[in-house]
This record gives structure tokens, sequence and C-alpha cells, in this order.
């Protein structure tokens, strides 16, 4: 079983094309194939505003993920997407889906930024490009990024967060974050 896409709009400048772990902006309304009533529109939740979410990491279900890869700003697809790469047998109650339903999504991808944990992000914080991060990297990153946004914040809100990231990232506790700890969406350029 796979996806079924039909491109219902290109632009002519089609860049960048959305790839794994990139950071997607997008609204879409979800219908069920076997009677086309609406179950979901992104439109009429969170004030209208187009949803944020990370591409290929689970955020939605798989069938979208794979329905909004290699996808530019500004395109328009419809897409047909089987029970096993939705919901499956189970159906999903809150949200109006029958067990074993077939769901026909139209999306509009407005932005695609580079994700969280984006091989370029990892070069930036990596300043003698050692291929894993210190304290002293991701802490200067940190401020950066605080900088950035201008927010004021108290400096144990800096301390509490690099301490955050070593406890879930570290995992062989060598206090160094090494590409593949860091890398939860593991590309190979690295």
């Amino acid at each position: 079983e796979e996806v079924k896409i039909e491109v219902l709009h290109l632009p002519e400048a089609c860049s960048p094309k959305s790839k794994k772990g990139d950071l997607l902006n997008a609204h879409y309304d979800g219908f069920l194939a076997s009677d086309g009533s609406k179950f979901y529109c992104s439109r009429t939740q969170n004030e209208g505003h187009p949803k944020w979410f990370v591409l290929g990491v689970g955020q939605v279900i798989k069938g979208l993920d794979i329905a909004m890869m290699n996808m530019c700003p500004g395109e328009k697809r419809k897409v047909i997407i089987p029970p096993s790469l939705a919901y499956g047998q189970q159906g999903y109650v809150q949200g109006k889906i029958p067990p074993n339903a077939t769901l026909i999504f139209e999306i509009e991808l407005y932005a695609v930024n580079k994700g969280p944990r984006s091989v370029e992000a990892f070069k930036q914080i990596d300043k003698d490009s050692d291929k894993k991060l210190s304290e002293l990297e991701i802490s200067q990153y940190l401020k950066e990024e605080f900088a950035r946004d201008g927010k004021k914040r108290h400096p144990s809100v800096h301390d509490e967060i690099l301490a955050d990231i070593f406890k879930k990232n570290d995992h062989d506790g060598d206090g160094f974050i090494s590409a593949k700890e860091y890398n939860v969406y593991q590309h190979d350029e690295l």
C-alpha cells in the first residue's frame, strides 16, 4: 500500500524541496475517502494559523510524512493515504476516523526551514569541526540564539537548558554530544 500523490499546483520556482528533518509550515484539510466528509481542517484550529511540524519524525501520521517529502513552498497536493499509513484498524475516535479508513488530504505548503537537528545546525555549533559538541560550543550557540530572539532571560535559564541538553543527548556520558547522539534524524552526511 502506498500514498497516492496528485500535484494540484507547482510554483515555477520550486526550491527548497522538503526533506526528512525539515521544519514545515502547512495548511491541510482531511477527508474520509468513503463519503468525502471532512474530519480535519487546520484553518479552523489554532486560530487559523498553519501548522508547524518536523517532517519524517512521526509528528504527523506516516502517510503525511511520506506525502510531504520533496514538496516546495507554494505547492499544493491532494494525497490519498491507505489505512496502514494512517490510523489502521483501530481508527481514531477523537478525530472521528473509523477503523480501516482511507484518508484524503489537501495540503498547501507555505514554508520549508532547516529543522532543529539538521546537519547544517550541527556544523554551525561544532566550531572546531571535531564532529562532537562540547559544553562550551553549545553554551556559545545558546547565547547566540538568545541574542537573536532578543528576549530577556535570567542567566540561570541558560544553565538549565545546557544541563538539559546534555542530560537528554550525551548518552555515553563523556561530556560531549557526538554527531550520532545529537542527530535524532540519522543523516548520512555527518
